[in-house]
């Protein structure tokens, strides 16, 4: 099981998840809770200023070849995601309130395990 201590982790953070596939470039955290990190970053081959968002949580079981441990996905809604464009830190909100109240959970079907996250200057690993 992988366990990462993300309690370090602020909003307005640079992160670095592992694996990644892109793993040169930087998420910036825009919101976060006890359990959650909502982060996002430029969406490649997008226009500038469209992004794409990632948030993580912790699986208590494997899934998907998946966990146990941390993991990060996008939320499970119809269309494939939730948008942030144009409203990053109420948008943030709405994700941790979203999955605080069990209306949302991640997407099990985009989920990656995190072998450890780099915080600009940092590592976290289990």
């Amino acid at each position: 099981m992988t366990d990462i201590d993300i309690s370090d982790i602020v909003t307005g953070d640079r992160v670095r998840f592992h694996p990644d596939t892109d793993p040169r470039k930087w998420w910036h955290v825009i919101g976060r809770d006890e359990e959650h990190i909502v982060a996002v970053r430029q969406a490649p081959f997008q226009p500038r200023g469209h992004i794409e968002y990632t948030v993580t949580g912790t699986l208590d079981h494997a899934y998907n070849g998946q966990g146990p441990g941390l993991v990060r996905s996008s939320l499970n809604t119809l269309g494939g995601g939730f948008n942030l464009e144009g409203r990053l830190e109420e948008g943030a909100q709405e994700i941790l309130h979203e999955l605080a109240t069990g209306r949302h959970e991640l997407s099990m079907r985009r989920v990656i395990g995190v072998t450890s996250i780099e915080v600009k200057g940092r590592t976290l690993t289990a």
